[in-house]
């Protein structure tokens, strides 16, 4: 069964000089554990080995490399560059190589590249790679350029590799069930919603617009690693929000922080009530105005990183003219993510455990009322221990909204959560399917593919 993970590259500058790094050519790439950062990557001192394949700057011998090494235990991943320190050029350079057999791959051909990317935008920048091979490893080539000037002519860095979070967009929003409560969040490990920086449509409707947006979008900001939160009242009532201890931030203090906003609404209409400080920067201490909560309505709130940033912070729920009447979240139920595959959605869900548990049912929809069930899972029963379930759509359509319930032995059902997948850039046909030669290839074929699509556009993976 497939799972995904996420790739964590930060950048940070010490400014100090460093001989030959050990990880100078990728036979000795530093291997990546998931769930950790190795913060002492420097190009300093490094140089391109002969036969490495990379995007030439056109600065010749005053380029350098490094080399990382991670294991795909699951069949996606996001990889996050967040460099700190002021560059002579532009850079990164980021390259991803693969599949390899464990432990080997290399010198890797260019015909194994899956990424390859100048970031020369904000410091961080967060990116979903799909369709990685299971138990195979890849291999991370970062790279710049010394082209001369008062500013250093090599990056710093942390390295990480971390698993995706069901919250990453508002329908997996994590649900908040008390009041006056310390939250701890973080933003480590997230990217995009919609899968490219910039100032984001969140909620996927046109119609709706925060007061200083053009058309469309839902932040005046630009989002790079969104993560979400929600709660819902059962009482009319006035309620505020503590955004503080804001720490651990990985970014230049030039450029550090985060940002956030809260909405009223749902997923699909979201409609803006407040906005952080931005950058809300380390140290920083707010609480938001005072806002409305009609009974029955819920409230969704943002926190993004300033220009990519990643850091540690914490949130309160203050109820002001009521008491703390919150709808329950679902106590069996600790994940369900929904994302795009290729041509197909994945569906995947986890319970902690289970009592008289019958089956669950999967169903899509196009606009949120009405419903056709697609796949009916059977469930284990009962369950002290974590049980994960998946099912594949086949067939998505442009935007796909799933609902996922579980039935009881008895016919009534526990709880219904409803997740979102937008696939109007991934709704296009394939007209031609081929290998790195060139040569056309069935579904059948195993190896690095390229699908032709009918708008134009291509797209290499590996199947």
């Amino acid at each position: 069964m497939k799972t995904t993970i996420t790739l964590f590259v930060v950048l940070v500058t010490t400014g100090l000089c460093f001989a030959q790094p050990a990880n100078d050519n990728c036979a000795s790439a530093t291997v990546l554990t998931i769930g950790t950062q190795d913060c002492s990557g420097t190009t300093n001192g490094a140089s391109l080995q002969a036969g490495e394949c990379y995007t030439n700057y056109g600065g010749g011998s005053t380029e350098h490399s490094v080399w990382y090494r991670v294991t795909a235990l699951n069949d996606s991943l996001v990889f996050s560059i967040a460099k700190t320190n002021s560059t002579n050029c532009a850079s990164p350079h980021v390259s991803i190589y693969g599949p390899f057999t464990p432990g080997g791959g290399c010198q890797p051909a260019c015909a194994s590249q899956i990424y390859n990317q100048l970031h020369n935008g904000d410091p961080g920048v967060h990116v979903l790679q799909t369709g990685l091979s299971v138990g195979s490893d890849y291999l991370i080539q970062v790279v710049d350029l010394d082209c001369g000037g008062p500013n250093d002519g090599h990056v710093e860095f942390c390295a990480g590799v971390y698993e995706p979070v069901a919250n990453n967009t508002v329908s997996g929003a994590e649900g908040i069930d008390e009041c006056g409560v310390t939250y701890n969040g973080t933003n480590i490990g997230y990217y995009p919603t919609n899968g490219a920086t910039g100032l984001e449509n969140l909620d996927g409707n046109a119609g709706t617009t925060c007061p200083t947006c053009t058309a469309g979008d839902d932040v005046s900001y630009v989002v790079n690693n969104d993560s979400w939160f929600f709660f819902c009242a059962t009482t009319t009532g006035d309620w505020s929000v503590d955004f503080n201890n804001i720490t651990n931030c990985t970014n230049s203090t030039l450029n550090d922080g985060l940002q956030m906003t809260i909405f009223t609404g749902t997923p699909s209409n979201l409609t803006q009530v407040w906005n952080s400080l931005n950058p809300s920067q380390p140290g920083s201490s707010q609480t938001s105005s005072t806002f409305t909560v009609n009974a029955g309505q819920c409230v969704y709130m943002v926190v993004d990183g300033f220009a990519g940033d990643q850091c540690d912070y914490s949130y309160t729920l203050n109820n002001i003219t009521t008491t703390c009447d919150l709808l329950p979240l679902p106590s069996e139920l600790s994940e369900f993510i929904a994302y795009s595959l290729g041509s197909k959605n994945i569906l995947r869900w986890r319970t902690d455990s289970e009592q008289n548990s019958s089956h669950f049912t999967v169903e899509r929809s196009q606009d949120g009322i009405d419903w056709s069930t697609i796949s009916t899972v059977t469930a284990a029963g009962a369950s002290s221990h974590s049980i994960s379930y998946a099912v594949e759509d086949r067939g998505p359509k442009e935007l796909n909204y799933y609902r996922l319930t579980q039935f009881d032995l008895d016919g009534t059902n526990n709880w219904s959560i409803i997740r979102s997948v937008d696939n109007s850039v991934e709704a296009k046909e394939i007209i031609k399917t081929l290998n790195a030669f060139g040569q056309e290839v069935d579904a059948n074929y195993s190896g690095i593919i390229i699908h032709l699509y009918s708008d134009g556009s291509t797209e290499k993976t590996f199947q």
